[in-house]
């Protein structure tokens, strides 16, 4: 990986003893978002698939505890290829990619750029093709008002002032959550290492075409795809994923979850975890391209 060092974290052994024999599990290969955060968003959740699969926690390249490296290589195809290498570094074969909002753009360049790779793909909170401006900007108004949807506006549509972040920090970051007070992003993001170089290259459009993931590429996977989706959520509208959903040419699972944002793992993972291990155990879907699980957590 051009002499960059990757951190990662592991959860729970490869290999189970099972009578006589010793039995490897599924590996997941947890991609966080940002693009700039790391893995500590993920956690403590994910220790509870511990019993089910090796979870690996990656810190992507430039990003939490992994070094930095030339900016220039921070880009989607960059994050994705660093994905593989890494898995080969580590003999790591056949894992389940689970990516979380940017984190499953980096998983999906990584599987179409390195076919065979990834035995399936998991992707939260993604930002699809099919997702427009209005699209989140209709869901910030409906959950937070003409403020919300004001500051939004400005934000998203490339306002750097410092009024316009103080803003979007006071009306619209709240609103990833699931509105139910109990939210704890302000303690992730305390615990977690961001690099803001980052975030402020990918807000320049540096990191590659903010295009999000395109259903050509969906339907040029070769493993099963699950998809998560928040109702509420207004940086990745489940309106896009069921647009998303109904557009390609091969099946893929959709689950929208009913009261919950940015960030289905985090928010409700009693049920999201439930999807993973069926999803984990090949367990068929239900006929049709689209399914909707409208659960509350």
């Amino acid at each position: 990986m051009d002499d960059v060092r990757l951190y990662f974290d592991v959860d729970g052994c490869g290999l189970v003893a099972r009578g006589k024999a010793m039995v490897p599990k599924p590996t997941l290969v947890l991609l966080h978002g940002g693009p700039g955060a790391d893995h500590s968003l993920f956690k403590p959740e994910f220790s509870a698939m511990a019993d089910a699969a090796q979870v690996i926690y990656l810190d992507q390249r430039g990003s939490g505890r992994s070094d930095r490296g030339d900016p220039e290589t921070w880009t989607w195809q960059r994050w994705g290829d660093d994905v593989a290498e890494f898995c080969r570094a580590l003999d790591i074969q056949t894992p389940v990619l689970v990516g979380t909002s940017a984190g499953a753009q980096v998983a999906v360049e990584c599987a179409t750029r390195h076919p065979g790779l990834a035995a399936g793909l998991v992707l939260d909170s993604t930002l699809f093709e099919t997702t427009s401006l209005e699209d989140s900007l209709e869901v910030f108004e409906r959950r937070g008002g003409a403020a919300a949807r004001e500051a939004a506006a400005r934000f998203l549509g490339g306002d750097f002032g410092p009024e316009a972040g103080a803003a979007w920090a006071k009306y619209c970051l709240p609103l990833y959550g699931d509105g139910s007070g109990g939210d704890d992003m302000a303690e992730r993001g305390a615990r977690a290492i961001i690099n803001r170089d980052v975030v402020a290259r990918f807000r320049r459009g540096e990191c590659g075409p903010q295009k999000g993931v395109t259903a050509a590429e969906i339907d040029a996977l070769t493993c099963p795809v699950l998809i998560l989706s928040g109702e509420d959520d207004p940086m990745s509208p489940a309106g896009a994923a069921r647009r998303l959903a109904a557009s390609v040419q091969r099946t893929v699972e959709l689950h929208v979850f009913t009261g919950v944002g940015h960030g289905v793992f985090r928010q409700a993972p009693s049920r999201a975890f439930a999807l993973l291990r069926a999803f984990l155990a090949g367990e068929p879907a239900q006929p049709g391209q689209l399914q909707q699980d409208q659960t509350l957590r």
